[in-house]
């Protein structure tokens, strides 16, 4: 990580890792697409051999070159190939993926893993909805989608061509008045009219902006919307000649009656199916539908790809990383088959497969339950269907051969990382876990901290927590105050040990119990004496106080309200034992015994112990229960000139023992530069914590230790940098989205 002024500038740090991936890559004809960094695709070519294409962009290309290869060179940073039958089909592939794509030198097909399907009920007036996870029992499916079909747009498109979106007040309505009347009425059968339901029809907004059919004002009977609606399904099932067909009619109809902006629209979906019709790898002429599943599996890693053909059309493909062990080919399809389709509504009566399965038969009845009909199982051998299977099954060894070296190079590079923080910071060891901070706000409002984690160089999202500031308040702009609590309230995990500390204090002489019967006196004696503390309802019973020999030289009150609030109060410490945090423990003490609830505080507001209770757990709130209000209201009325009592609350569900928050860093990272630095060592000081820590500044990506005013020199292309960037901009990522819905529901609230 040390910067050596004499090392030659590295113009793209990702293109050796690629040679390594491209050397292992097709030799076969097909189309490749390069991304940058961010995933974006930058260029998609074709190529008679994709291995010796992918080596020419390798090389470092010359100044006459031209600017455009000498910018997509330095952006280049990973790659993907589909391998094709032939030349002309990678040409009509590639031409497809421009015209789709339209990337900036020649956009990442993004691998979209929370698939949405098309879900249409069934009744008088089907209702069409995206949905995710699979579609409800009794309704028809389509799907799932994945990035190459961006289905919103598609339904959008189609409501342009067959307008079905309705409002819900008129489908509710229709439906069950539709039902209602098919029962009563002496002609069974026949359905109820918009207009027999909907006599009071008034226009909907949804049908002013023309996102309703205008179910809600009769414009539309149930045969034309039922029409509509089979057309939509005869779409998504890929017979789009009806589409076309209305389009071409819709567009001259517009341009005749000189409406152009609606005649351009028109042209632009019409555009965009005649796109689809072209975005074919094969054609079959069985006309059948039927999905063809190609499977490898390497190192026991397994990868799938399918295809969905219908009316003899490939409409879509699916790339999927299975994830666990997979022992065979056929031992994965026996698992994923009834893994994926019981989430597809879509199953064809026809599944292409590579293996003959043992648990054939089963999975086929399997199959019958779920859709209804029969559905074949065949291992294919011969003709159209053995050739789309077998390019199936080279695509998902070409993605799983890609993959695999992408995750040997990814390993390699995570243990080069480590490797050089422990040698370049003098680490005692290896830092297997390593947390990061970062502090977000708008203003001052909506403060809010994070924690992001790397296990062994992988970032470790289950571990990640978020922070809300309760030292600061409403408008207060205080980043030190705020990461000084963050860390205070995360690190006492690993301090606070009830039993450790309370054993620490009986070596001073000091002892903890229940205040006994004999020192009700007493207690009274020390709450008369502080006229913050109040003496109403005073009962031994309720307090928990620190002895040293018979002498009370703290004490804490917890009581339950006749609402059953809970709240702690009368805090007191002996003044020759402040400053030591007895209070503090002695708080704690008594909330351990709290098993459930919320526990309130209420203080003056010229105390200031915000910062005081915030370290044991309790943060400041808004609003609070109606009767500890009636209580500080109570206090300013018996002591005029005196403010309103400021509240905390300690929520038990979010002090219970933490996997995360207990486990002890190898090293701290914090967003920021020496001050956050000088900050957080002052915490780890106070807390007695040995943990290595350094600073990421933003300005100068610079990495600052304890006890420098300057940052340390190191090699930005160092795989440690990459790592701590990723740590840190992955805790900043997480802040500013608990931020941001802590502000949405602030809003929310409001209105």
């Amino acid at each position: 990580m040390v910067y050596n002024p004499s090392m030659p500038s590295v113009e793209n740090e990702n293109i050796k890792d690629i040679k390594k991936r491209v050397s292992k890559a097709s030799e076969s004809p097909g189309i490749y697409k390069w991304m940058d960094k961010n995933g974006n695709v930058i260029y998609i070519g074709k190529a008679k051999n994709l291995r010796k294409r992918l080596k020419s962009y390798l090389t470092e290309p010359d100044k006459s070159a031209g600017p455009w290869k000498l910018m997509m060179h330095k952006q280049i940073a990973d790659f993907d190939v589909t391998v094709t039958n032939s030349e002309l089909e990678a040409l009509i592939l590639e031409t497809n993926l421009i015209k789709e794509n339209k990337p900036k030198y020649n956009v990442l097909m993004k691998d979209d893993k929370s698939y949405l399907y098309v879900q249409i009920s069934k009744g008088p007036y089907p209702q069409i909805e995206i949905v995710r996870k699979g579609v409800e029992p009794n309704t028809i499916g389509f799907g799932p989608f994945t990035g190459k079909m961006d289905i919103r747009k598609t339904l959008d498109m189609l409501h342009a061509i067959f307008p079905y979106k309705a409002c819900k007040k008129s489908l509710e309505t229709l439906n069950r008045g539709a039902v209602a009347e098919i029962r009563e009425s002496p002609l069974k059968g026949v359905a109820a009219t918009p207009e027999s339901l909907l006599r009071d029809g008034e226009p909907c907004l949804e049908e002013q902006i023309g996102e309703c059919c205008g179910l809600c004002k009769g414009k539309l009977t149930q045969e034309k919307y039922a029409d509509r609606i089979h057309n939509i399904i005869k779409f998504l099932k890929g017979d789009r000649k009806p589409a076309i067909a209305k389009l071409a009619e819709e567009m001259r109809k517009a341009a005749e009656n000189k409406k152009f902006e609606r005649a351009a629209k028109l042209r632009d979906a019409l555009t965009s199916i005649e796109k689809m019709e072209e975005q074919q790898l094969v054609s079959d002429a069985s006309s059948e539908d039927m999905d063809v599943i190609g499977m490898s599996v390497l190192n026991g890693k397994a990868q799938v790809v399918l295809f969905k053909q219908r009316s003899g059309k490939v409409i879509d493909e699916l790339s999927l990383t299975l994830a666990g062990q997979a022992e065979s080919e056929a031992q994965a399809l026996s698992q994923f088959i009834p893994q994926y389709y019981s989430e597809s509504p879509d199953i064809p009566p026809l599944i292409v497969i590579g293996k003959e399965l043992d648990e054939l038969q089963t999975l086929e009845e399997w199959l019958r339950e779920q859709s209804g009909r029969a559905t074949e199982l065949r291992a294919a051998e011969r003709g159209n269907k053995s050739k789309l299977l077998a390019l199936a099954e080279k695509n998902a060894h070409e993605k799983l051969k890609a993959l695999e070296t992408k995750w040997e190079a990814a390993a390699k590079n995570t243990e080069l990382a480590l490797t050089e923080l422990k040698e370049e910071l003098n680490l005692p060891d290896i830092p297997k876990r390593i947390e990061c901070y970062d502090i977000s706000h708008t203003s001052g409002t909506e403060t809010v901290g994070s924690m992001s984690v790397a296990k062994n160089g992988k970032a470790a999202n289950d571990q990640y927590r978020h922070f809300t500031i309760r030292s600061l308040k409403e408008g207060e702009i205080d980043d030190y105050k705020a990461l000084a609590e963050v860390l205070r309230r995360r690190l006492r995990y690993l301090v606070v040990n009830l039993k450790e500390e309370e054993t620490k204090w009986k070596t001073k002489g000091i002892t903890f119990g229940k205040a006994r019967k004999g020192e009700q006196e007493k207690i009274a004696e020390i709450i008369n004496t502080e006229p913050e503390l109040s003496d109403e309802d005073l009962d031994y019973k309720d307090f928990t106080v620190a002895r040293k020999g018979k002498d009370i030289v703290a004490l804490v009150r917890f009581i339950i309200n006749k609402d059953k609030t809970q709240e702690l109060k009368s805090l007191w410490v002996f003044p020759d034992f402040r400053g030591e945090k007895l209070g503090q423990f002695l708080s704690r003490k008594a909330l351990s015994k709290v098993k459930k609830g919320k526990v309130y505080i209420i203080f003056a507001p010229e105390s200031n112990l915000e910062e005081y209770y915030s370290e044991i757990g309790f943060r400041h709130i808004h609003d609070a229960p109606k009767i500890l209000k009636e209580k500080t209201q109570k206090f300013v009325d018996e002591h005029p000139g005196r403010e309103l009592g400021f509240f905390m609350m300690y929520d038990t569900r979010q002090n219970k023992t933490d996997v995360s928050l207990s486990s002890k860093p190898d090293l701290i990272v914090i967003d920021g530069g020496k001050g956050q630095v000088s900050t957080v060592m002052e915490v780890l000081k106070e807390l007695d914590l040995e943990i290595p820590l350094i600073g990421i500044a933003k300005k100068e990506e610079g990495i600052f230790i304890p006890g420098s005013p300057h940052p340390i020199p190191f090699n930005k292309e160092a795989q440690a940098v990459f790592l701590l960037m990723r740590l840190r901009n992955e805790a900043h990522r997480f802040a500013n989205r608990l931020r941001e819905k802590k502000a949405e529901k602030t809003m929310i609230s409001k209105f």
